[in-house]
């Protein structure tokens, strides 16, 4: 469904994985798209790997830094996922940057940095990357400099660094390399 239309841009609002090609391609999104963006604090990995009517240019994915440059984890796909409602923390949501290089290669990209922020991955098709260097996730991750995790109470917590992942110990995380859900330890 287009949610919104300015002169050229339009923005969609799909997070059904089953419909999200149709929905692509009726609203005139289908080979024509120069920058594709995911930022749903969720299933972000799962929308673009469904994702096989555009293939645009750039592609920038929002990622979990909490996760590290080496671990290739996403949240398991739920299409009702809301970070806020999964963990008191608001921490459990999104993908590594390893699991997007991954995907990215699949899809013809290449990964060419991080924003200063740590939260924003840009890849290039390859077709069009010219003298733009591709990076490897542990070259390019950036850590995140947000202190956004809350308590069972709802309070912010500002934890930092690895405390932040130790948050999420226990929970499901899938492994999109073995493809198999593990538990974050």
């Amino acid at each position: 469904m287009i949610i919104k239309q300015i002169e050229s841009v339009k923005l969609l609002n799909s997070q059904v994985l089953s419909a999200i090609n149709k929905q692509n391609s009726e609203a005139g999104f289908a080979n024509k798209l120069g920058l594709l963006h995911i930022d749903i604090d969720g299933n972000d990995y799962h929308i673009w790997n469904a994702i096989t009517c555009i293939n645009p240019t750039l592609v920038i994915m929002e990622y979990n830094s909490i996760f590290g440059s080496n671990q290739a984890w996403t949240i398991p796909y739920e299409a009702d996922f809301v970070r806020q409602n999964k963990h008191h923390s608001h921490l459990y949501c999104g993908c590594s940057l390893l699991s997007y290089c991954d995907l990215a290669e699949e899809k013809g990209y290449a990964f060419i940095g991080s924003n200063r922020a740590g939260n924003n991955a840009y890849f290039v098709r390859k077709d069009k990357l010219k003298q733009l260097p591709a990076l490897s996730a542990e070259q390019g991750y950036v850590a995140s400099k947000f202190r956004e995790s809350r308590n069972q109470g709802g309070q912010l917590t500002f934890a930092t660094g690895p405390d932040r992942l130790k948050l999420l110990k226990g929970l499901d995380i899938y492994n999109t390399r073995t493809k198999t859900i593990e538990k974050i330890a």
